[in-house]
């Protein structure tokens, strides 16, 4: 029987800049002018040194065009084995919280709308076999950068892997490819150090299913609930809600910790306040409310699945002062922090 993880999507709207962002300052690294990559894609270096900046799929194919430009030998495997976890903000820190490679790569699954999503991850056991396939599908959607994109994402998911495991030298069982072999295939061999199979139906990692329990020695439950929580309510929540009232939604979840204005949003979403305002109000919400919904339910999550002191929980949802926090939650669930964790 083979019980699999996935959430599948095609790339719809924008996605976070944070996978160009990288490649954009670890080419610098190396002498290469960043507006060389950014040529013809409308974005500037301001606008890419941004955390926060959203760009879209055509924007991100005109890039890695240009980053193809420069024919770089195996650079997805130079890219790839720089990258960190810190470079992709909570979420890089969410996935070393996470307890065990299972949970990790089942959290990078299920959270992948909330970095530069370039493919479709999903994980796949076989437990009769006692198997596990972590797979990838390209969602760019053009031949000439299909190799590259599902290289780079291999390369990526190696670099993490082994920075959650705390094991420089972890490597999967195989990895199959589905695209023809490559000339230079033994330097990908010397870097995944496993052996690798081309023209698969499939791309994808194959390891024993053994390897699934391997620990994670930095994960901190006390940590992770906030964003874990967070997107579980993201997800949970406007799966039946039109994109724009997504992208709000994941702008508040993700910007939850700092105070929140209107006029930031707005501006994230290139429209005025007003517009910003009357559309919220064409689907029967408004900013305020949307984000007292979502700050309410990351505060009764954190309270009841942690050990948080209120004054932390209060910290974590933007609230600086406790007593504020206390007065706003009595006020949204009609009890304080301290008797709603006592229930």
């Amino acid at each position: 029987m083979i019980e699999e993880t996935a959430v599948t999507s095609n790339m719809i709207g924008q996605v976070f800049a944070h996978k160009l962002y990288f490649i954009a300052t670890t080419l610098a690294k190396n002498g290469v002018d960043v507006e060389v990559l950014l040529k013809d894609t409308g974005m500037s270096v301001h606008e890419l040194n941004n955390r926060d900046y959203k760009i879209t799929k055509d924007q991100i194919v005109i890039f890695y065009r240009n980053v193809l430009s420069l024919k770089i030998p195996t650079l997805s495997i130079l890219l790839g084995s720089s990258i960190k976890v810190n470079d992709y903000g909570l979420y890089g820190c969410t996935l070393l919280c996470c307890k065990g490679l299972q949970s990790t790569l089942e959290f990078s699954v299920r959270y992948h709308n909330l970095v530069t999503k370039t493919v479709n991850m999903s994980l796949h056991i076989d437990e009769q076999l006692a198997y596990s396939y972590f797979r990838f599908e390209d969602l760019l959607f053009t031949n000439d950068l299909m190799e590259f994109n599902i290289e780079f994402q291999c390369s990526i998911v190696l670099s993490l892997v082994r920075e959650c495991v705390d094991n420089n030298k972890f490597a999967f069982d195989e990895l199959r490819l589905s695209f023809n072999r490559p000339k230079n295939h033994l330097v990908y061999e010397e870097h995944f150090q496993c052996p690798i199979s081309y023209n698969n139906k499939y791309n994808e990692f194959v390891m024993k299913y053994e390897k699934l329990l391997l620990e994670t020695p930095r994960s901190n439950p006390f940590a992770m609930p906030l964003l874990l929580d967070q997107c579980n309510m993201v997800l949970n929540s406007i799966a039946a809600k039109n994109e724009f009232l997504i992208t709000i939604n994941q702008w508040v979840a993700a910007n939850m910790h700092k105070e929140l204005h209107s006029e930031e949003l707005a501006s994230y979403l290139c429209i005025t306040p007003r517009t910003l305002r009357r559309k919220l109000s064409e689907q029967g919400t408004c900013f305020r409310d949307i984000v007292k919904e979502l700050r309410c339910e990351a505060a009764k999550k954190l309270i009841m699945a942690t050990q948080l002191t209120i004054e932390d929980v209060g910290c974590s949802i933007g609230f600086s002062d406790v007593s504020n926090f206390r007065a706003a939650f009595k006020k949204w669930t009609g009890q304080t922090p301290s008797s709603y964790r006592a229930v």
